[in-house]
């Protein structure tokens, strides 16, 4: 039959298997509680686990990313695009009040400039007087006038760019006693 020297041997090489076996055992137990671990980790209750649902995220947040990256390009191009057509929109204006016969008092007469980005637009004038008023209008290319300002009118014009103050605002009148 056996000899104990055989027997000796067999369970010499019998231990690091049974050792093995155990040591697999014991992973496998080990792994099973990770997954476990992994499942009660998940807000929905998804079955699937930590690494598969890193890799759903990752591709999720890849998507977001390029959909915000098209997003500002977007909003770069409209900007581009509203800062183009500010450009031809009337938006500075200067006004200038004076008195343009000596005859009256109150500064009842004005130009005001109404220009775009290009200096591009016109500057209206109305000149009152007791019996009539009249109403002028220059139109201005680039910044050239089609006929010649005024002194008010080319000061509205500085006004309009920020070139010269603003003219101050009349202390209102006392009121009478009455």
């Amino acid at each position: 039959m056996f000899e104990p020297v055989d027997l000796w041997v067999v369970l010499v090489a019998a231990v690091p298997g049974l050792l093995a076996v155990g040591g697999c055992v014991a992973l496998w137990i080990g792994l099973r509680r990770v997954r476990a671990t992994q499942r009660v980790l998940l807000p929905d209750g998804a079955e699937e686990g930590l690494v598969d649902r890193q890799a759903t995220l990752q591709r999720s947040m890849d998507r977001l990313e390029g959909g915000l990256r098209e997003l500002e390009g977007l909003v770069r191009d409209q900007a581009e695009r509203t800062e183009a057509e500010l450009g031809t929109a009337l938006r500075f204006q200067g006004l200038v009040r004076y008195d343009a016969y000596r005859e009256m008092g109150g500064r009842q007469s004005w130009s005001l400039a109404l220009l775009d980005g290009t200096r591009t637009g016109a500057v209206v004038t109305s000149l009152h007087a007791r019996d009539h008023a009249r109403v002028y209008m220059k139109e201005m290319r680039d910044g050239v006038p089609a006929q010649r300002l005024s002194p008010e009118e080319q000061r509205a014009v500085a006004i309009a760019f920020g070139e010269a103050p603003p003219e101050p605002l009349p202390a209102p009148e006392p009121a009478a006693a009455g």
